[in-house]
């Protein structure tokens, strides 16, 4: 059970950064995975980006934790759709966590609890 909009605003987030962090990526594709479990539904979005770093892991779904000058030299953006995304997805019961390893990618998890 879960608020279809509130999903498909998280997943639409997370696939246009996927887009627009991996655009220069040498393998350019976005892999989209789901799955369940006894207690959670799962869907995930993967990229062959540059990933991050661990202070960027630090700060990640902190609302506008792009510094003015990050967000002239990266991706367009401020820093907000990753933490309101981590929201709607706490509102419903569920997380948005990072589960890349550093510097390979960024894979984002949606858990959602089953009904």
């Amino acid at each position: 059970m879960a608020d279809r909009s509130a999903v498909e605003r998280i997943l639409s987030n997370l696939v246009d950064n996927a887009c627009k962090y991996a655009r220069q990526a040498a393998d350019r594709r976005i892999h989209l995975e789901g799955g369940a479990d006894s207690r959670a539904v799962w869907l995930s979005v993967a990229d062959h980006g540059p990933g991050l770093s661990r202070a960027e892991l630090r700060r990640l779904f902190r609302p506008f934790h792009k510094s003015a000058g990050e967000a002239a030299q990266s991706a367009p953006g401020v820093g907000l759709g990753l933490a309101l995304s981590r929201r709607l997805a706490r509102a419903q019961g569920g997380d948005l966590r990072f589960e890349s390893p550093e510097g390979r990618g960024a894979s984002f998890v949606l858990r959602l609890p089953r009904a």
